[in-house]
């Protein structure tokens, strides 16, 4: 039976890989860049992306360590790594000087081998193609602390907007200031900042600022904004109040508790409000109270009973739907706030002339899948990459994907398969999804 690792490693193939921690995932990866090397790819051609920059660098170790071993090995033990590499069992001789050569040839490549994450990719992509991409040939990538300071400023600037009365902004900064708390506050704009990109999205989606509370509202279920306390005190008054009254009538003639229960339905019929309806009929943990249906001096009035139980209904569903106006509402404000916030960060961060890792990626996927000029760029890039691996695909996340799959569309398109050496453009994906570090992703 085959090695299922060197099977993997074949540079002719497409292969996805899922395999447990310290498996050989990462010896797998490293195998198939020495194969195609080994293969006549050239080394520019080859795009290895990965996580981390530290991830990076070690993989990058590990293949020039391999590289650098196999330029100073004697021609027998060369052969034998070689045949046990590619598991053909004998190595053709003749070939040695060449897997020699591999580490010279790797070192000369003009901006070395492309063994890197995938927002270093991003960034020399964008420096390469700027005007398309729309940034300016200058940017610099901000790192985590300028970053930082840059959502620091825009957080700022949004508290300014709500000192200063601006419209909408100042009802929602108070609302969420009060409801709560310093921690929970500052963890919405956490939350802001880590959702920029999915934010502007669904802004752009749905119309803008305005689009976006309408499609809120629509998804609760209104037409339009409703105040959620109005429809709790419309439910109150449309209660049958005489009925309430019948109903307190027959109960004063009961027992203790019956005596307690109807004079609040008729606190109630005299001055209704939901607060006053929801301590009549409901108890203190929010179940419909059993007494309307058991009350022994009801029984011979059905319709009390029957009377009270629909009222409770309706309450039930008058809080409901007020829960979900409430839902609404604050998702409204939470969206006012967030277009704020994205307006400041954006101009905060072209004060700095700078672009973040969201922007690497989100500027790369329209550049290659979006933009009208896309077409150009890959044209311009065919050639440029013909073999593409992918580390911890468990961590890739979707926009990141759109990048791999603009950039690997020609691969397995007729034509556009053969590559210098008669290999053919293919890709090698590895990852294991038990070791997510971002599973939402």
């Amino acid at each position: 039976m085959s090695d299922p690792q060197r099977l993997a490693a074949d540079p002719g193939l497409s292969v996805f890989v899922t395999a447990n921690a310290g498996s050989g995932k990462t010896k797998t990866l490293i195998d198939r860049v020495a194969r195609l090397l080994l293969a006549g790819a050239e080394p520019e051609t080859i795009l290895c992306v990965t996580y981390t920059k530290a991830a990076a660098a070690e993989m990058q170790r590990r293949l020039f360590g391999l590289l650098g071993k196999w330029s100073v090995l004697d021609d027998e033990r060369l052969a034998k790594e070689l045949a046990d590499l590619e598991g053909d069992g004998v190595y053709d001789t003749s070939r040695l000087s060449a897997a020699r050569a591999l580490f010279a040839r790797a070192l000369e490549t003009p901006g070395g081998l492309k063994i890197q994450t995938i927002h270093a990719f991003c960034e020399k992509l964008l420096r390469r193609f700027p005007l398309e991409a729309g940034v300016s040939p200058g940017f610099r990538v901000m790192d985590d602390a300028a970053a930082a300071a840059v959502a620091d400023a825009a957080r700022k600037a949004v508290a300014r907007l709500a000192l200063a009365g601006h419209p909408g902004v100042a009802d929602a900064y108070a609302r969420f200031s009060v409801a709560l708390d310093f921690r929970a506050f500052h963890a919405m704009f956490a939350a802001f900042e880590t959702s920029r990109s999915r934010l502007k999205a669904h802004l752009d989606a749905t119309g803008g600022l305005e689009g976006a509370i309408t499609h809120a509202w629509r998804t609760c279920g209104f037409s339009q904004p409703v105040d959620p306390e109005s429809l709790l005190t419309e439910a109150a008054n449309r209660l049958d109040a005489s009925l309430l009254r019948e109903a307190a009538g027959v109960l004063a003639g009961g027992s203790a508790t019956d005596q307690k229960n109807a004079a609040r339905l008729a606190a109630l019929a005299a001055d209704p409000s939901f607060e006053a309806a929801w301590e009549a009929l409901f108890t203190k943990a929010g179940t419909a109270a059993t007494w309307t249906g058991k009350a022994a001096v009801l029984k011979a009035r059905p319709h009390l009973s029957e009377g009270l139980i629909a009222a409770q209904d309706a309450l039930l569903a008058a809080r409901e739907t007020a829960a979900s106006a409430e839902t609404a509402t604050d998702t409204a404000y939470a969206l006012v706030l967030a277009a704020a916030y994205l307006a400041a960060y954006e101009i905060e961060k072209q004060a700095v002339g700078g672009l973040d890792f969201a922007d690497l990626i989100e500027k790369t996927r329209e550049l290659t899948a979006d933009a009208p000029q896309a077409a150009w760029v890959l044209y311009k890039l065919d050639g440029g990459v013909a073999h593409m691996l992918v580390d911890e695909a468990q961590d890739t996340a979707p926009d990141q994907w759109a990048i791999v799959r603009a950039l690997a569309g020609e691969f397995f398109s007729g034509e556009g398969m053969p590559t210098k050496g008669g290999l053919t453009r293919n890709m090698f994906v590895v990852g294991d999804e038990k070791q997510s570090i971002y599973s939402f992703q």
